[in-house]
């Protein structure tokens, strides 16, 4: 045998060399295939290999300009460990297959959580705390560590790469696919909460043209959505088409109609992207169309195009009057902002059509302005429509009496304008409160046009129309908002109260010359300055204190209705006596007492004052404290009373003080009893 090894010739000898030539080949060629593999698997793990497939540039580029473009796409898209990189490469090799054998033209690939948070990259510590993401303080253990919707969401499920030109980052879209899809019945989700994302706007912002504050409102607990409607569009509806961009077999789409069971295999397991299965959830100061979110649906029986009360609100419809849309229309108010039914009254009736039904339902009143407005726009609905009623009451038979005979083609068209205009306002059926501007503008037109048609006619009303209009003031603010202010013969104010109706329409002022525009509402002078027009000489009557110092004189005189009388120690003196002759008048003082009266007056004077306000001190404890809030209403308005009157008298004691320390007395001993 050794023999035979040895001798070169023999056949084992042969064999041996062929096996160890073979042997030798062989282990070249697996070193071959080795580094072959190694650098095959080396440079498929790389980007640039990536993008070698067309269809694979988009995701390549938008890698690029993403906060990952320093980590390569292995790192994502497999999951970290030797036996998770292979079924990866395997995975991605069979994409390939299948891309080259035109299977499937779309590539796709999962990112689990567990390539997020490999060492160096993300970790669970760095998901505490809020982060910022637009306006809106982020929080992503609420998201991530816990579940949403009953789904446990994974980092894909936020962090797309769908939307084109960006991969891997967030989309307001997925937010708003999840806080804002309805639920079963059509609602939407407790977390749809605004409050939960945005706290109210600390900052004045301008809403259509205005100065807007947030916290008016909200303070008194007005809602985000009662003025925000329009807000969120769409449903997030999932079309059957939209499953066949992902699945070709019949069979993969017949348990379409299980939520619950494809939102575990596609969010939970896979990560699949939202918007893949969903239509977009838009959200946002989005263009206003109440009725194209379905959630505020009133056209299915209120008709858009035919419904008046929408067309005044818009501030359209009325034949030659410009438009003006109102206030809540330019503000995307809408009409479930009104129609709450705050301001139904009665028990809800079952028996009862649902035409009336629902009519008691959506009532919108005074409640519902003050609900978002405040108790200053108290009366304020009620003056709309008492003077917007009152117009075309007036109006109707004013155009009746203008009917026009066959023949003057002018004549027929304004009273066919006019006959449509009035005609809109009653079928608008809110008497104003939709738009009172508009409303107003409308009347006055058909005013304007009546006229004309009793002039051509030749009848002696023509004019009568609109001389009976509302009052137009140059500021605006009589046109809208203070609609009918001239109805106020007298407003309170301190001292007394103040003859609104005089002013305006004697005196022919506008709001803007008493009141700041800017700061609304607030006098445009200190009140001693009214004295610029009502001190003067006038030789024509004689000055009337009274009509602005009412209070002044009562307390002088010692007579203020529901008190006990007084009389004034000084009962012959006269207001000029002490204050002087218009125009030089004065506000007297402790010395100008002593001018008529011996130097002790100044004392008096002195001890009034000091005494009057610890009154005053008094009756304001008693009235926040214990005994205040056990005493009647009766004893309690009575005590209110006094301290204004006190107020607005403004001279403490000095007037009588005998009568203000009798008026409080009084009012203390009832909140006593």
């Amino acid at each position: 045998m050794a023999n035979a090894l040895q001798n070169p010739r023999s056949p084992i000898s042969r064999t041996l060399r062929v096996l160890r030539a073979l042997f030798v080949v062989m282990a070249a060629g697996l070193l071959c295939l080795g580094l072959l593999g190694f650098l095959a698997v080396e440079q498929t793990a790389q980007p640039a290999f990536c993008g070698s497939c067309h269809n694979m540039v988009p995701y390549i580029d938008t890698w690029r300009a993403s906060a990952h473009a320093d980590v390569a796409c292995i790192e994502c898209h497999y999951e970290p460990g030797a036996r998770e990189t292979l079924l990866g490469k395997f995975k991605a090799i069979t994409q390939v297959a299948k891309y080259v054998t035109s299977t499937e033209s779309k590539p796709y690939a999962e990112v689990a959580d567990q390539s997020c948070l490999r060492a160096g990259c993300h970790s669970v510590p760095s998901l505490t705390g809020t982060i910022p993401f637009g306006r809106v303080a982020f929080e992503h253990r609420d998201h991530v560590l816990e579940s949403r919707r009953g789904r446990q969401l994974q980092c894909t499920s936020c962090h797309n790469h769908v939307l084109e030109g960006e991969h891997f980052n967030v989309s307001e879209s997925v937010c708003f696919s999840c806080h804002f899809m309805p639920e079963a019945d059509g609602s939407l989700p407790p977390h749809s909460d605004c409050l939960i994302c945005h706290g109210p706007p600390m900052d004045m912002i301008e809403v259509a043209g205005k100065d807007f504050v947030h916290s008016d409102f909200t303070g008194r607990g007005v809602r985000c959505q009662q003025c925000h409607t329009s807000v969120v569009k769409g449903k997030g509806e999932v079309r059957q088409e939209r499953c066949h961009t992902c699945h070709e077999e019949e069979g993969h789409i017949s348990r379409i109609g299980e939520p619950e069971f494809l939102h575990e295999q596609h969010v939970t397991e896979h990560g699949v992207e939202c918007f893949q299965c969903h239509d977009e959830i838009r959200h946002g100061l989005l263009p206003h169309d109440p009725f194209e979110s379905g959630q505020n649906d009133c056209r299915s029986c209120h008709q858009l195009s035919h419904d008046p009360g929408l067309a005044v609100l818009a501030g359209t419809g009325a034949v030659g009057v410009p438009d003006r849309p109102s206030r809540m229309t330019e503000t995307m108010v809408d009409c479930l902002s009104c129609h709450t039914g705050f301001s139904s009254t009665g028990e809800r009736d079952p028996s009862l059509p649902f035409s009336r039904q629902h009519a008691q339902d959506a009532t919108a009143g005074e409640a519902d302005c003050i609900h978002c407005h405040g108790t200053k726009f108290a009366g304020m609905l009620g003056r709309w429509q008492d003077t917007v009623g009152a117009q075309v009451a007036r109006l109707g038979p004013l155009l009746e009496a203008a009917r026009p005979a066959e023949g003057d083609p002018q004549l027929r068209a304004d009273w066919t304008a006019a006959e449509y205009n009035l005609g809109l306002l009653r079928r608008d059926r809110s008497v104003g409160a939709h738009n009172p501007a508009y409303a107003v503008a409308v009347a006055r037109d058909v005013a304007d046009r009546i006229d004309r048609m009793h002039l051509g006619l030749g009848l002696a009303s023509a004019g009568d129309a609109a001389q009976g209009l509302p009052l137009q003031t140059a500021s605006g603010c009589a046109d809208s908002c203070h609609l009918g202010v001239e109805s106020f013969e007298r407003v309170p104010m301190a001292g007394g109260s103040f003859p609104h109706r005089k002013h305006l329409l004697e005196a022919e002022l506008d709001c803007g010359q008493c009141h700041q525009l800017e700061d609304h509402g607030r006098p445009a002078f200190p009140r001693q300055d009214c004295g610029s027009c009502h001190h003067q000489p006038d030789e024509s009557e004689e000055l009337d204190c009274a009509g602005c110092h009412g209070t002044q004189i009562g307390m002088f005189a010692g007579e203020l209705e529901g008190f006990e009388p007084y009389p004034s120690p000084m009962p012959d003196l006269d207001c000029s006596d002490c204050h002087g002759e218009a125009p030089e008048l004065a506000r007297p003082d402790a010395e100008t007492c002593a001018m008529c009266h011996d130097e002790d007056y100044v004392e008096y004077f002195n001890d009034w004052r000091t005494s009057t306000q610890e009154y005053l001190d008094q009756l304001r404890a008693l009235l926040a404290g214990p005994e205040g809030a056990a005493a009647s209403p009766e004893a309690r308005a009575k005590a209110q009373r006094a301290l204004e009157l006190t107020l607005q008298d403004g001279s403490l004691g000095a007037h009588n003080a005998f009568l203000v320390e009798s008026m409080i007395q009084e009012a203390v001993d009832g909140l006593k009893e």
